[in-house]
């Protein structure tokens, strides 16, 4: 373990033993420490084992302090609950913007080697990121990683920006579109449909989880026969309002119940979606999910 992780692991300590309560009583003095964290703590890549959630005791490379969630495993927690309760071993699964895999890695080890979980990601950074993950865990043979976009059309390639500040806000840039916090600078990318990944001898999955920084819609779109013909279990993270009016049609079109899980300031919000014939209040009884105060 090298510096960084050793002194991150003296500063959650503190932070068990009651500091982080003093510094939010305290902002201005908060703000202090945050720069002399970031100071003395440089955004280094830093080999750590996840410490709660899906992934708990996987290692994983990160970019520290900024990635200190995933470490932590507090990221996502609802998507988390959701998962786990939808999935055992054998089954298929789709990460759709896997990032470094702090979701996937945990799922990989969920389904086992009689199962199979797909990550995509069309970062080349990240990707590095994900394999470099995947065979530290030796999960090689049940996470299958792939370079690309998933988007509602095929193509050779396809315009995408990269982050900027945080390496998991990326997303595919049109004339129509733009991820809704990159900032980095645009590239082309592979890019692919979920109708011709399953097409061509992808396994059909079970359930997909999106988070594509706003292009949620579109990778639903390429999916007719996914959705239309295999039903599987749709988790994602909807980054906008007209992507969530997109979204709800689409539910209608394709006999999908949902639950949605809208936090006060409205975006980014949960959607979980399931077949009409599925017992979906069921699953979200499983993951600890509350009823949706203004169902659709």
């Amino acid at each position: 373990m090298n510096l960084n992780a050793l002194m991150f692991r003296a500063y959650f300590a503190a932070r068990e033993l009651g500091i982080a309560g003093m510094l939010r009583r305290a902002p201005r003095v908060a703000q202090k420490v945050k720069r002399l964290m970031g100071l003395v703590l440089p955004q280094t890549p830093a080999w750590v084992q996840v410490r709660a959630g899906i992934s708990q005791g996987m290692w994983m490379r990160l970019q520290l302090p900024d990635e200190a969630r995933l470490w932590r495993g507090e990221h996502e927690l609802i998507t988390q609950k959701a998962i786990l309760s939808a999935i055992g071993a054998g089954a298929v699964a789709y990460d759709i913007g896997a990032h470094a895999g702090s979701i996937a890695l945990g799922v990989a080890r969920i389904v086992g080697p009689s199962g199979r979980v797909v990550a995509f990601e069309a970062d080349p950074a990240n990707i590095d990121s994900l394999k470099e993950n995947v065979a530290r865990n030796h999960l090689t043979s049940s996470l299958h990683v792939v370079h690309s976009a998933v988007w509602s059309h095929g193509a050779d390639n396809i315009a995408f920006r990269r982050s900027g500040i945080r390496r998991s806000h990326g997303g595919v840039e049109t004339d129509m579109h733009h991820p809704v916090l990159a900032t980095g600078e645009l590239i082309n990318v592979p890019v692919i449909t979920l109708d011709d990944f399953v097409a061509n001898s992808g396994p059909a999955p079970l359930l997909l989880k999106i988070d594509v920084e706003g292009a949620e819609y579109e990778v639903l779109l390429g999916g007719t026969d996914v959705f239309g013909k295999h039903r599987p279990l749709l988790v994602a993270e909807v980054h906008h309002s007209q992507a969530a009016e997109q979204i709800r049609a689409w539910l209608i079109k394709y006999k999908y119940a949902s639950r949605w899980i809208v936090p006060t300031e409205q975006f980014p919000c949960c959607l979980f979606a399931w077949p009409a014939d599925y017992d979906g209040t069921a699953w979200m009884e499983r993951s600890g999910i509350p009823a949706d105060p203004n169902p659709h």
